[in-house]
C-alpha cells in the first residue's frame, strides 16, 4: 500500500512540476503596422510644374485625414478638414478660407489647391477632391482632378 501511495505522490509531483513552467508563447502572427498620423507624399511647386518626394509610401496609406494632417502641417494658417470619402472622391473643408482665398494670392491659392489634389490623389482609388469652402478673390469651391496635375514631373 506504502508503495502504491508513493507511486501516485511521484506520479502527481511530475504531472504538477510540468504545468508549472513557463508559458511558452508560439510565434505571434498578428502583425501590427504603426501608420504615422501625418502624411505628406509631395511637395509641389506650382510655378515649375514639378512635385518632389517627400515619403515613399510602403505600407499602403488609405486614410486621407491623415494627408490632410499633412498638408495642414505646412499650411498651419488654412484648416483643411476631412469631411468624407465616397468612391473615388475625397470631400473636404475650409472653414475660414480668408488666408487662403484672399491673403495668399493667386500663386499661393493655386499652389495650395495643387498640394491638396496631388497629395491626396496619391492615395489608390482616389481620383478627385471635392473643396468646400467661402469663395473669393484668388479661388473658389469646386471638385479637382488628378487628371488635371499629370503634366507635374517629379522633381529628384
Amino acid at each position: 500500500m506504502k508503495s502504491t501511495a508513493l507511486n501516485i505522490l511521484l506520479i502527481a509531483m511530475i504531472v504538477l512540476n510540468s504545468c508549472s513552467g513557463s508559458e511558452s508563447k508560439g510565434p505571434n502572427n498578428n502583425t501590427i503596422i504603426d501608420q504615422p498620423d501625418t502624411v505628406l507624399f509631395w511637395t509641389i511647386d506650382d510655378n515649375n510644374k514639378t512635385k518632389t518626394r517627400v515619403f515613399e509610401d510602403t505600407i499602403k496609406i488609405t486614410d486621407a485625414k491623415l494627408v490632410i494632417n499633412g498638408i495642414n502641417s505646412i499650411y498651419p494658417s488654412v484648416k483643411l478638414k476631412w469631411v468624407r470619402t465616397s468612391n473615388d472622391t475625397v470631400y473636404a473643408k475650409i472653414d475660414s478660407a480668408s488666408t487662403f482665398t484672399e491673403d495668399m494670392g493667386s500663386f499661393g491659392a493655386s499652389e495650395y489647391i495643387a498640394t491638396v489634389v496631388v497629395n491626396l490623389t496619391t492615395l489608390d482609388s482616389i481620383n478627385y477632391v471635392n473643396l468646400d469652402f467661402p469663395p473669393g478673390s484668388h479661388a473658389a469651391p469646386g471638385t479637382f482632378s488628378k487628371a488635371n496635375y499629370k503634366a507635374y514631373s517629379e522633381k529628384k
